[in-house]
């Protein structure tokens, strides 16, 4: 294992429960509530506030088979082949199957989903979807989901925890040891989820909470845990970028009817799919940058076709819209320049389909987990509905394995040896952004790769501190995974393998061994 910070467990203050539950978006309550359903006592815990996560950003809605036109076959078909050839069908027939039901539960818990004068539930279309099937509620349905969520779950949840280490003896995770209230603290448990988000924060322009840089990945892979697929991280089409940061504009906009111009104002993704706006999202995004180097100027988003369907876009889209007309930008007037940035994390922690890791004890879901369920390319509004559908599943998986266990973690002691850096350096978060940003982004070669191997290795084995660091190692093996994948597919795209390979349309790994060969 390699340790950010030395430890005896038996010095540090602790708590037991039935299970901990890094993370409070919508895969750490499903699975927070199903445990509460079936007796189990535990607490979620969470970096920064319960609504500070991924979810509470999600803007387009969620992807389910619940309109007459639609079924769970074609939601299954329309993702996997999204997904470039790297998906799991069987865990893609339970998404599709098992998410009716979870969406259904939401509903009973009282979610406020847009409906047509008739009381029946609307549709919207996003790319890659052969119907209109993302249930939304106006441009915040994962604020919605979010709040639905909490109301649902009565049991503890922690705020302004923060994973540190994993509590792991003899190849099995007992808990974890955790930063709260600037003291180090360990949360023993038969069962642990890890359910901390993505890692699309590790880009400089991005689309994700601050909190959202791969902790919980990158501390299961310090202690053994497999990991999958980490070169696949899906950039967004449509975000507004300047000094403050950047911000999403949903695909929804794209699927009401809002249409891409280049600084001429010609529609142009006819040249690049047929399906020209709604074309899968690598397609979307790698279009936009060639469209700007072509042209030599910014890619704008117009949102005024949609005022043709009798669509109120301030109505429609209330968050996006102030945002923009914050900033002097009246989208009912004038395109929007738009700009690809970093928005899903595909891969992380391998799982079966209860969320179950590689690390006896240790579990995952969400987008801090890799089900195989996206592929190489996810499609669009298939990330709530993962986080509902598995975060459930997982609950199960934890709960039979807790059942057939009796542990006494009072002769559980475990000592963390410091992590001994190579030199005395200090670097800031920074530095990997900008390090992924230029070199492991949209399009990435052997050259832009080895640099950024070389650079990260310095940043994970330097005197940094502990999100510095764990950023870096997941970082270093992002980079590493998309260096061995001599191709590209979906999300991944080498300017010097612009193709796909049959004899790579197989999953990545990458394990503790590999780290310890890079450091």
């Amino acid at each position: 294992m390699v340790v950010l910070k030395p430890f005896d467990t038996l010095d540090l203050p602790s708590e037991t429960f039935d299970a901990v539950i890094f993370g409070s978006g919508a895969a750490g309550l499903s699975c927070a509530i199903a445990l509460e359903s079936l007796g189990l006592r535990c607490v979620v815990l969470t970096k920064a506030l319960a609504t500070d996560s991924s979810t509470s950003l999600a803007q387009g809605g969620v992807a389910v088979a619940l309109s007459r036109e639609d079924s769970p076959d074609l939601h299954f078909k329309d993702t996997v082949k999204a997904g470039a050839g790297l998906v799991d069908r069987k865990s893609a027939r339970i998404l599709v199957e098992e998410g009716v039901k979870r969406v259904i539960e939401l509903l009973r818990y009282g979610a406020r989903f847009e409906t047509d004068p008739k009381g029946l539930l609307k549709f919207t279309r996003e790319a890659a979807h052969s119907v209109a099937r993302i249930l939304y509620y106006r441009d915040k349905t994962g604020e919605e989901v979010e709040r639905v969520l909490l109301s649902a779950y009565g049991g503890e949840i922690r705020e302004f925890v923060a994973l540190r280490e994993l509590v792991v003896k003899d190849g099995r995770c007992y808990g974890a040891v955790v930063e709260e209230d600037g003291h180090l603290k360990v949360y023993y448990a038969p069962v642990t989820l890890i359910a901390t988000g993505g890692a699309a924060g590790l880009y400089l322009k991005n689309t994700n909470p601050p909190t959202s840089t791969g902790d919980g990945i990158a501390v299961a892979l310090r202690y053994g845990a497999e990991l999958q697929d980490l070169e696949f991280v899906q950039f967004h089409p449509t975000a507004y970028c300047d000094a403050d940061g950047c911000f999403l504009i949903s695909e929804a906009v794209r699927g009401e009817g809002a249409v891409l111009i280049d600084r001429h104002g010609r529609r142009f993704m006819g040249d690049y799919h047929s399906l020209w706006e709604l074309a899968p999202r690598d397609v979307v995004t790698r279009a936009i940058e060639t469209q700007r180097r072509i042209t030599g100027g910014d890619v704008y988003l117009d949102f005024r076709p949609i005022k043709k369907k009798g669509i109120d876009i301030y109505e429609r889209f209330p968050t996006i819209t102030t945002r923009l007309l914050e900033r002097g930008i009246d989208p009912k007037k004038e395109p929007v320049p738009v700009t690809p940035v970093a928005h899903y994390y595909i891969g992380g922690i391998k799982v079966d389909t209860f969320g179950r890791t590689t690390l006896e004890g240790l579990f995952a879901a969400g987008e801090a987990a890799c089900t195989g369920v996206h592929g190489a390319n996810r499609l669009a509004s298939n990330s709530l509905l993962e986080c509902l559908v598995f975060g459930n599943r997982a609950a199960y998986g934890m709960f039979r394995d807790w059942r057939y266990l009796r542990l006494n973690f009072s002769e559980v002691r475990v000592k963390g040896e410091p992590f001994s850096p190579k030199h005395d350096r200090e670097y800031p978060l920074e530095e990997v952004k900008r390090v992924m940003w230029e070199k492991v982004g949209i399009f990435r070669s052997a050259e832009s790769l080895t640099a950024a191997i070389d650079g990260l290795s310095k940043v994970a084995s330097s005197r940094s501190g502990w999100l510095v660091r764990n950023a870096a190692v997941l970082a270093l093996a992002v980079a590493t995974s998309a260096m061995r994948r001599e191709e590209s597919r979906g999300g991944h795209y080498r300017t010097d393998f612009p193709y796909e390979r049959e004899e790579l349309r197989r999953h990545s790994s990458f394990s503790l061994e590999d780290l310890k060969r890079l450091l």
